[in-house]
C-alpha cells in the first residue's frame, strides 16, 4: 500500500468511525460485542447514547494514534535496512513521513476541537425524552419506559410520570397482579405532562386514552376500579360489562359529530321499559340504570343544523310506504315538523302518533327510532338503513293481537352525516 494511499485511510478511520457500530441497545438481549475498557470506561447493556458516542470518539483517536504509530515504525524499520539501496530509502522516508503527518493531524484536531469546544470532543447529548406513555421511576431514579398497556412489569417503581397532557391520556390503572385484573386496580388521572405520582407494587398496568367515544363506567359519577368500557361503535351485547352500567362519560370528535349512546335493557337493542339516553355532560338512564345489556352508539348533530337536503323520515298509515289517509314527514335541517324530545335536547325531533303507522321510509343520513309510549318508557326499536320498510307488523314494537295491541306511539327522528349503517 502506497504511503499516501495509508495517510487517507488513516483520516478515513479517525473521522468516521464514531459513526460506525449499532446505536441500538436491548438491555433484554445483552451486548452482542465486548468493548474493551478505555480508562475508567467501560461500555455496558445500560449505557445511554451520549456515553456511547464519547466512547467510540476517545476509541477512535486512540486506533488513529496507534496505526500512525505503526506507520512510523515501520517505515524506520525500512529505512534502516534499506542500506544502500536509494529507491528503497526514499519510500522508507515516505512512510516515515505519513506517520509523522499522521501524529500531527491527530493532536491538531484534538487540540483545535478542545479549543473550539470541549463537547464535541467529549459529547454530552441529552437523552431523547418520550412523548408519550408514561415513565416509571425506581429508588434511584431510573426509568422505565412504558409506552402501553403491559402486563408482567418486574420493575420496582416508587412512582411515575406522564409524558402525556391529560387530553390525550386521561388516566393509567395500576395493579399489583401480573395480569391486569381492572377490581383489583387503582386510577391515577393525569394532570399533564411532567406530573408525577407515587405508586408501589406496580405489576400490570392499563391506559385509559382520551380518545371519542362512550365510556361505560361500572359506579356513580364515573367512578373507578374497575376501569370504564370505551365504545365507538355499537354493540348488541356488552359481554362481562352486561347489566354493571350506573354511569356514562361521552368524548365527542369535536367540530365534526357528538356521539349519542342509546342503551336498552335487554340484548340486540330491545328492552320493554325504556331506553337510557346519554350525550355529552348529559345522561339519563331512566329505568335502564343497572340493566343494561347493549348500547347504540352513533355520531350525531343536531337535525335543526342539517344540510336542508340531508334527508327525512316520511311515516305511513297504509302497508308499502303507501298513504290512506294520514302520513307525514320529518326533514332534517330547519324545516317545520316535530318537535323536540327532551331526552335528545336539540339532535332529534319527535312526533306522536295519533293514528297507527303501518310502514315507513327512510331518506338520506337520516334514521329513527320508534317506542311504544309517548314517553318513551316502552319498547323501543331503531331503524338506520335508509329505503322503504313496508310493514311494522311482525317487528318488535308492533303487534295487531287485541289482548297485547303494541305499535309505535312516539318516533324520533335523528341525522348523522355521512352515515350509512
Amino acid at each position: 500500500m502506497k504511503p499516501n494511499k495509508f495517510l487517507f485511510l488513516l483520516l478515513l478511520i479517525f473521522f468516521l468511525f464514531p459513526f460506525l457500530g449499532s446505536f441500538v441497545f436491548a438491555e433484554e438481549r445483552g451486548l452482542e460485542v465486548e468493548y474493551p475498557e478505555i480508562g475508567e470506561e467501560k461500555i455496558t447493556e445500560k449505557v445511554t447514547l451520549p456515553e456511547y458516542v464519547a466512547y467510540i470518539f476517545r476509541l477512535s483517536l486512540i486506533i488513529a494514534a496507534v496505526a500512525a504509530f505503526v506507520v512510523l515504525t515501520y517505515g524506520g524499520i525500512r529505512y534502516l535496512l534499506s542500506f544502500n539501496n536509494p529507491e528503497a530509502m526514499k519510500d522508507a522516508r515516505n512512510w516515515i513521513s505519513a506517520g509523522i503527518i499522521g501524529l500531527l493531524i491527530i493532536l491538531a484536531s484534538y487540540l483545535i476541537l478542545t479549543t473550539i469546544s470541549p463537547e464535541i470532543v467529549t459529547p454530552e447529548l441529552k437523552p431523547i425524552e418520550a412523548l408519550t406513555g408514561i415513565y416509571l421511576i425506581n429508588g434511584e431514579g431510573e426509568k422505565k419506559y412504558i409506552p402501553q398497556s403491559m402486563n408482567g412489569i418486574s420493575f420496582e417503581a416508587v412512582s411515575l410520570e406522564f409524558r402525556n397532557t391529560e387530553d390525550e391520556l386521561y388516566s393509567v390503572f395500576v395493579c399489583s397482579k401480573e395480569v391486569f385484573d381492572g377490581e383489583n386496580s387503582e386510577e391515577i388521572k393525569n394532570e399533564g405532562r411532567g406530573s408525577t405520582f407515587p405508586v408501589s407494587n406496580v405489576k400490570s398496568i392499563y391506559f385509559l386514552w382520551n380518545r371519542p367515544g362512550v365510556y361505560l363506567y361500572a359506579k356513580e359519577n364515573y367512578g373507578t376500579p374497575p376501569p370504564p368500557r370505551p365504545f365507538q361503535a355499537s354493540a348488541g351485547y356488552l359481554g362481562d360489562f352486561d347489566n354493571r352500567t350506573k354511569s356514562i362519560r361521552i368524548n365527542d370528535v369535536e367540530d365534526r359529530f357528538s356521539y349519542l349512546a342509546i342503551s336498552f335493557s335487554d340484548i340486540d337493542f330491545e328492552g320493554e321499559n325504556g331506553i337510557g339516553v346519554a350525550i355529552k355532560d348529559s345522561s339519563n338512564l331512566n329505568s335502564v340504570k343497572d340493566n343494561i345489556s347493549s348500547i347504540d352508539v352513533s355520531g350525531v348533530i343536531p337535525i335543526n343544523e342539517a344540510p336542508a337536503d340531508g334527508g327525512e323520515v316520511i311515516f305511513y298509515d297504509d302497508i308499502d310506504c303507501v298513504k290512506k289517509e294520514h302520513s307525514e314527514s320529518i326533514k332534517a335541517g330547519s324545516s317545520p315538523g316535530g318537535s323536540s324530545f327532551s331526552q335528545l335536547n336539540q339532535f332529534g325531533k319527535s312526533i306522536n302518533f295519533s293514528w297507527p303507522v303501518l310502514s315507513f321510509e327512510i331518506k338520506g343520513n337520516c334514521w329513527v327510532i320508534f317506542n311504544t309510549k309517548n314517553d318513551f318508557s316502552g319498547r323501543t326499536e331503531i331503524f338506520k338503513k335508509d329505503g322503504c320498510y313496508p310493514t311494522l307488523k311482525g317487528t318488535y314494537i308492533y303487534h295487531p293481537h287485541p289482548d297485547i295491541k303494541r305499535e309505535p306511539k312516539t318516533a324520533v327522528v335523528l341525522y348523522t352525516p355521512d352515515y350509512k349503517d
